[in-house]
């Protein structure tokens, strides 16, 4: 098994489904104090299963995330984008963790 963690500089969050399915939220690098996405690649596998993903972000100030699933797109630091489908798994309004549910596209560019 082997680990990555990638430095992000920007987030954005699409709701999918529900009363608010397409609106987005969106965190530059002046509104984040930290995010990155880890990685974890099992033994045998050439990229990450479904849920072997998570991304944290933390913010400047506070902001209401709606729970349920979102389309993630995240801008590394070092230029790559990485898409995929998260869940809320936690959120206190400054910080936010997303649990992958489903492919992490832009993995095999790393």
């Amino acid at each position: 098994m082997r680990s990555t963690r990638v430095l992000v500089e920007r987030v954005t969050a699409g709701v999918v489904g529900g009363p608010r399915d397409g609106a987005e939220l969106s965190w530059g690098a002046d509104e984040l104090t930290y995010a990155d996405v880890f990685v974890v690649v099992r033994e045998g596998e050439a990229g990450p299963g479904p849920n072997d993903w998570e991304v944290t972000v933390q913010t400047a100030r506070a902001q209401r995330l709606s729970p349920g699933e979102h389309l993630l797109r995240l801008e590394a630091v070092d230029g790559s984008v990485l898409t995929g489908r998260a869940v809320v798994r936690f959120s206190d309004g400054v910080r936010h963790l997303f649990r992958g549910d489903g492919a992490l596209e832009g993995y095999d560019q790393l």
